[in-house]
């Protein structure tokens, strides 16, 4: 008898241990805002969005162009793209998918108000989507667009049954956020948690987990902390000083992996009288100096990249010449970071005619990237030695992009990260047009016709390698003007229980996609 006890001891425990393995806790500095996944192009919904809902097609490791709800598309003409619809899909209400889901994402995406970053800089050169039957549809675009493929690797198809009419306010409430996607929604506390649970009617393959919670943890301290308490079993954005103590904990593994993403600082060059650009005692200036490039160019050489990625970044980030790595397609191979070169900086300062400088507020996030106080104010002495006068507003990231985007800064620091080579040029640096999608994230309201229309020939032109080089070129031409100034490419650092396996992705992802148990 105790032998048989024993024996269904151990069998309960290897159940529990079993059930225990199928949950995942993931602590995240990413703040979910909303579940409308067409209310706002950025991170966090890029990220915790794709375990509800799912896209025509996806982007894999190295941002190549994957089948998703889509299995195949072709060209029936320049303007005409056909997509065949994976059949078998069902929502997480049982429904099933078809080309009506399709045709009614499309109304929907350009309608949804309040958007910070609207998704019609994804879907703006689509004229029109027409259903063939269930299982296929054709887009007509106003241009030719051979991007179209990995444009739509960013809008979520939703339910038509559940999102007629349905608000953001019923997308939020779970209401109407019924997707397609391997994990089905439990429950979501803004800025607080997402928890979902295994979809086992999905069409792909089966996940390992069967409930997964991401809970927010913004502060970098608390989040390190919950993991080696065991309070959640995986942690992004690892505090960078806390790396070697990591590597050096056998309950621990680290992976990291480069980044689609840039640091930039964004100028105020468009208007002749800048809100926060002062003489140095405060009194007005006769112009805004932000105009003139050659004072941006010499902010930027002011710029000591090098320090500020091997110092502060402790070697987690590389500097940049552009708004992606030039590993990926259609960047240029030619721009190499501005060098740290003070007495050019002078020169072309005085050369503008601002020899003895003037006063800027540099406006950063407090809360939403590593280090990111620490960094402005790195900045700031460095443009403070090149003869400005420089003062550091550092604002909670739920405040900031509202502010930005109502254009109260002068100068600010963010991150952007992009699928693509178009695509950031597009959002950060093309002139504000939404007839064409341009400017989505240019918060400083920055206009050049030139590289709008450069960039618009290259993103219509079909075949490859000469629209990658058009892009070339004409990021070749954005930079040379300096409307922003790329500082650092991140590189993403998570932590894990030894008992997993994270698969870094050069987007900035943190979800239980990139997670498997080890084997």
């Amino acid at each position: 008898m105790p032998t048989l006890t024993r024996l269904l001891c151990a069998l309960i425990l290897a159940a529990s241990g079993a059930a225990l393995a199928q949950t995942l806790t993931l602590g995240t500095k990413l703040e979910l805002n909303t579940l409308d996944p067409h209310l706002f192009a950025a991170f966090p919904t890029g990220s915790s969005h794709e375990l509800i809902y799912e896209r025509l097609t996806a982007l894999d490791e190295k941002l190549d162009v994957q089948p998703a709800l889509a299995t195949s598309w072709r060209l029936l003409d320049e303007l005409t793209w056909e997509f065949r619809l994976r059949q078998g899909v069902v929502f997480h209400d049982g429904s099933p998918f078809t080309a009506a889901d399709v045709v009614f994402t499309f109304e929907r995406v350009p309608l949804v108000p309040n958007s910070p970053n609207p998704f019609t800089q994804f879907t703006k050169s689509v004229d029109k989507v027409v259903r063939i039957d269930d299982y296929t549809v054709q887009m007509k675009t106003r241009l030719p667009t051979p991007m179209l493929a990995a444009d739509l690797a960013n809008v979520f198809i939703v339910s038509a049954k559940h999102g007629r009419g349905a608000t953001t306010a019923d997308y939020n409430s779970g209401k109407a956020a019924v997707g397609t996607g391997p994990y089905r929604l439990v429950e979501w506390v803004n800025g607080e948690r997402l928890v979902v649970e295994r979809f086992d009617r999905y069409w792909g393959p089966k996940q390992p987990w069967a409930k997964v919670t991401e809970r927010v943890i913004a502060k970098d301290p608390a989040r390190l902390a919950a993991l080696l308490s065991g309070g959640v079993d995986a942690i992004d954005l690892v505090p960078i000083a806390d790396i070697p103590r990591l590597r050096h904990d056998p309950r621990f593994r680290l992976y990291r992996g480069p980044a689609a993403l840039v640091q930039y600082i964004a100028l105020d060059s468009a208007r002749a009288v800048s809100p926060q650009v002062t003489a140095k005692d405060g009194s007005p200036l006769k112009a805004n100096p932000l105009e003139d490039a050659r004072v941006r160019k010499a902010l930027s050489l002011a710029i000591d990249r090098n320090l500020i990625t091997s110092r502060l970044m402790e070697g987690s980030a590389v500097p940049a010449a552009q708004l992606m790595p030039d590993i990926f397609a259609g960047t240029s191979r030619a721009l190499k970071p501005d060098p740290f070169d003070l007495p050019r900086a002078k020169a072309l300062l005085k050369e503008a005619g601002w020899g003895d400088g003037f006063r800027i507020v540099l406006a950063a996030t407090s809360d939403r990237y590593p280090n990111d106080g620490a960094i402005a104010q790195a900045i700031a002495g460095q443009w403070t030695r090149a003869g400005l006068k420089v003062e550091v507003e550092s604002i909670p990231g739920a405040v900031f992009f509202g502010r930005a985007s109502k254009q109260e800064f002068s100068a600010f620091t963010a991150q952007y990260g992009a699928e693509d080579a178009a695509t950031g040029m597009r959002a950060l640096i093309a002139s504000s047009d939404p007839a064409r999608g341009f400017g989505t994230a240019n918060r400083t309201r920055y206009s050049n016709p030139a590289i709008d229309d450069r960039l618009s020939a290259a993103q219509t032109t079909m075949d490859e390698a000469k629209r990658n080089a058009l892009l070339a070129k004409t990021i070749e031409l954005a930079m040379a003007e300096t409307p922003l100034i790329p500082v650092f490419y991140p590189i993403f650092d998570f932590a894990a229980k030894s008992s997993l396996v994270v698969t870094p992705r050069p987007q900035r992802r943190f979800n239980a996609l990139m997670i498997r148990p080890a084997p």
